[in-house]
């Protein structure tokens, strides 16, 4: 699959009206699990991903290269506040604004 099928595929199944928010959910989604997760399993999840959108979960610095920044397991509620956080900032970013609709729209 490729990048614009992939953020295409996130567009349909979120019930999101633009793709700039498929873009902003994908980002801030991504960004979260590589805070949770070690840097070496980042990379490998992100080699499995599209080129461009793997990435995101290289972007997030970590304190220690092979473990999470935070630690341990979020619970649900954190994390999908955490990705809308971020989504929200990104997309006040350059790319423009937002719809209102935010990841917390993603299945669980």
């Amino acid at each position: 699959m490729d990048h614009d099928a992939f953020i295409g595929q996130v567009q349909a199944r979120a019930g999101l009206d633009s793709r700039d928010s498929a873009e902003a959910a994908t980002r801030a989604t991504l960004e979260t699990v590589a805070e949770r997760i070690p840097a070496s399993l980042s990379d490998n999840l992100a080699a499995l991903l599209p080129q461009g959108i793997g990435e995101h979960l290289r972007r997030v610095v970590t304190t220690i290269p092979d473990q999470p920044e935070t630690g341990g397991r979020p619970k649900y509620r954190e994390f999908l506040d955490r990705v809308s956080q971020r989504a929200r900032k990104s997309a006040a970013g350059p790319r423009g604004g937002r719809d209102g609709q935010g990841p917390t729209r993603l299945g669980r």
